[in-house]
């Protein structure tokens, strides 16, 4: 198949969009498939380059450039002969809109991937909703990840919609080394980016009540975001200073590390009016590293972490019920290993990019 995918992060950042970018990238190439991508971003020129034996576009954001970068697509679809469409993300703007409506017209096969946060913020802005209703409409296949998200959008486009969920690739459980934890007591592991959202205030909330029972616990926080200095204020005003250690982000051999020397991986998340965890990637990533997980039943994280099976689950803003399911595991060696050793098996068996990449042509092969 001869595949367009246009996204508006750019795949060499750090995310769940990019995850994505990237690896059904690297997926779509080593089947056999042709690929070119667009990418939107803060540049003011238009690039070509080599990605992963597929050639990049890059392609300037502003509102004002929208005719000229929507000729250029359309001129790459025809030159390249492109079959299929995929908005893996920007398909409530007006490149999204424009490019679907001229899919329809030359007989394109199209995909949108829409996300939790697409959906609530469309609800209270009129040009977004009525961008959610066309790209609906306009588009072959809808996108979602997780079967909560697919609750979200209304059932008059149902007969469209696919789930691809995300994927991890099972080649860094080969490079997973031997954990060697220095520090002698327990480590939690939260890793997200630090907006409200993620409920990081609870989790601290909750560890300072562990603290009473487990004195010899850490807690490791990494990520960024809008909500870092308060929360290291927060985090000074618990007096947890010399317990929770906060790293920023962490990509690769570094964050590895994290997952390996943690005993439970923990990410509280609530929803709120305008976004919500559609799935949770890194319950997976914990998971391939044989780490149970902690987290609330919100959105569509009970389909990431399995209550009782590959970690617990508790209701959003519980601070005591966390503290209490963190307690228990850390405490049982046996619980915490056989729930990591299911998450792990339950990873590799049902959760790789290569299972996601194969969900998505087929979702393109269907009539």
């Amino acid at each position: 198949m001869r595949f367009l995918i246009v996204t508006f992060d750019p795949p060499e950042n750090v995310g769940g969009v990019e995850g994505r970018a990237r690896a059904y990238t690297e997926e779509l190439m080593k089947k056999g498939n042709s690929l070119e991508l667009i990418s939107f971003g803060q540049t003011n020129t238009f690039i070509s380059e080599k990605y992963h034996g597929a050639r990049l576009w890059r392609y300037p954001s502003q509102t004002r450039l929208v005719p000229k970068t929507f000729r250029l697509a359309v001129r790459e679809i025809a030159s390249n002969r492109i079959e299929t469409v995929f908005l893996l993300s920007g398909a409530l703007t007006l490149f999204g809109i424009l490019l679907l409506f001229c899919g329809r017209i030359i007989g394109l096969k199209t995909g949108i991937f829409l996300y939790g946060k697409d959906i609530l913020e469309s609800r209270r802005k009129p040009f977004d909703k009525g961008a959610l209703f066309f790209s609906q409409f306009l588009a072959n296949r809808i996108m979602v990840n997780s079967q909560f998200t697919r609750s979200l959008l209304p059932r008059a486009f149902g007969g469209k919609l696919r789930i691809l969920y995300p994927g991890i690739d099972p080649a860094l459980s080969n490079a997973t080394k031997q954990e060697t934890n220095e520090f002698g007591g327990k480590r939690i592991l939260f890793v997200g980016r630090l907006v409200r959202r993620k409920g990081v205030d609870d989790l601290l909330a909750a560890f300072k009540l562990l603290m009473v029972e487990l004195p010899e616990t850490m807690l490791e926080i990494v990520g960024d975001g809008p909500e870092l200095l308060r929360l290291q204020k927060l985090t000074n005003e618990m007096d947890l200073s010399e317990h929770v250690k906060f790293y920023g982000n962490l990509g690769g051999e570094s964050l590895y590390e994290r997952y390996r020397e943690a005993d439970v991986f923990i990410m509280p998340s609530r929803r709120t009016m305008t976004d919500v965890e559609g799935f949770g990637t890194v319950f997976l990533e914990a998971g391939l590293f044989g780490k149970p997980s902690i987290g609330t039943r919100s959105g569509g994280i009970p389909e990431a972490v399995l209550d009782n099976e590959t970690g617990f689950l508790v209701e959003e803003g519980d601070v005591h019920a966390l503290k209490e399911r963190m307690e228990r595991v850390l405490k049982d060696g046996g619980l915490r290993l056989r729930l990591g050793s299911r998450a792990r098996e339950r990873v590799l068996s049902s959760f790789t990019w290569e299972d996601s990449t194969n969900s998505l042509i087929e979702a393109f092969r269907e009539r």
